[in-house]
């Protein structure tokens, strides 16, 4: 049952931890969004399925987010609480940092249960379905338009350029299309026509208005040249061959298929190796959602009359740096460099022992300040940078 404390807790945590992740969810939705629109547009695909693969990429950015989300959260809420005198009326009133991370560490163990589905079942399959739809661009599946302006090889020896093209092909201006057939080659030039079509899925008809077609026969000694109002031509797309199976790398298997086939002998012994790196790493990502809470909360709690925010740089500089080497850990297993127990749990065990001492520090030993050596580092290294910066404003204004 959570008290009022909890609730009260939760809602500081909850405000700074939506905030980043729509912050990060954006901004890499973005950058990624006009590089797809780039590629569609290359590939001649419908524009519509940009969205579509946009939304099979967001629980791959979910994942990114949500343990920086969790973390400045956390210190946030508690940096906030701090700077005001709700703290010191919690701490007057017995309750310490025992008590008050526990509605962390719920959100924190929620959280992580999202994260474990997240990376264990949902991001194989959106990435799998992200990797379909990049392979039906590229082959055509999807509905390739006509680019206008060029030369385009369309299926069944035939060669067509459109000058305009509207209503998503139905309404075609300026075309030239040339069909190979042996040693029979035949052109047809139109003012307008369109694309129609079939019941055969593999099979269009293009009907031309307003043309000229001209016959070439290497048996013949003068071209046949013929003037047409309409003409209907069957064209036969080219045969796109289905897209692979799921399970064609470790990171399109859940969680269960990569511990079924790690040890599986039908591997050869770098698929083995590269299984076994992801499961260990995708257990210790969730796995961190619990340690974040006893790291956060050291960072965030700071002095209300000096309002350092030293806590905020440190905190995001060991994470950034904890996730980097975690990914370093992973390239060392999958390369047989390194075991699992003694690359990434060595690490995670490490990060868990730095939070809890953090944590321990603040909790139960009076008047210590973890970052006090850290603070006065950045006394020492940003003093000549302050110096430097005021000669300068001077400088400027003399």
């Amino acid at each position: 049952m959570l008290t009022r404390l909890d609730r009260y807790v939760i809602k500081q945590i909850i405000t700074p931890l939506s905030a980043t992740l729509g912050i990060a969810a954006l901004l890499l939705v973005l950058e990624r969004m006009l590089r797809l629109f780039d590629f569609v547009v290359n590939q001649g695909g419908p524009v519509d399925v940009v969205w579509s693969m946009l939304a099979n990429l967001l629980p791959h950015y979910l994942g990114l987010a949500l343990p920086i989300g969790l973390f400045l959260g956390i210190l946030l809420a508690f940096r906030k609480i701090s700077l005001s005198s709700e703290y010191d009326a919690m701490t007057s009133a017995g309750l310490g940092l025992s008590r008050l991370v526990r509605p962390a560490l719920l959100l924190a163990m929620l959280l992580l249960v999202i994260n474990t589905v997240l990376v264990g079942w949902v991001q194989p399959h959106s990435r799998y379905n992200y990797r379909g739809m990049v392979f039906d661009l590229r082959s055509g599946a999807l509905g390739a338009s006509i680019r206008v302006g060029e030369f385009v090889e369309f299926g069944d020896n035939v060669v067509l350029r459109i000058d305009e093209s509207h209503n998503q092909g139905a309404d075609l201006v300026g075309i030239f299309m040339e069909r190979r057939n042996g040693n029979k080659t035949t052109a047809i030039s139109a003012k307008r026509g369109g694309f129609f079509s079939t019941s055969d899925q593999n099979t269009i008809i293009l009907r031309l208005y307003d043309g000229v077609l001209v016959e070439l026969n290497e048996n013949q000694s003068k071209p046949r040249v013929l003037r047409v109002e309409q003409q209907d031509l069957k064209i036969k797309l080219p045969t796109a061959e289905p897209f692979r199976g799921r399970m064609g790398e470790e990171l399109e298997q859940t969680l269960p298929e990569l511990w079924q086939n790690m040890d599986s002998p039908a591997l050869d012994k770098k698929q083995q190796l590269a299984y076994q790196a992801n499961f260990h790493w995708r257990l210790m990502h969730s796995l961190t959602f619990l340690i974040l809470p006893f790291l956060a909360i050291p960072m965030g709690l700071t002095n209300k009359r000096t309002g350092k925010s030293t806590g905020l740089v440190i905190g995001l500089f060991i994470l950034v740096l904890y996730n980097e080497l975690m990914e370093g850990m992973e390239t060392a297993i999958a390369t047989d460099v390194a075991s699992p127990y003694t690359s990434v749990w060595l690490l995670f065990s490490l990060l868990a022992a730095l939070s809890f001492a953090l944590f321990y520090t603040v909790a139960f030993r009076v008047g210590v300040d973890p970052l006090k050596w850290f603070n006065r580092a950045w006394e020492v290294i940003s003093k000549p940078i302050r110096i430097a910066a005021k000669w300068v404003v001077r400088a400027k204004e003399a």
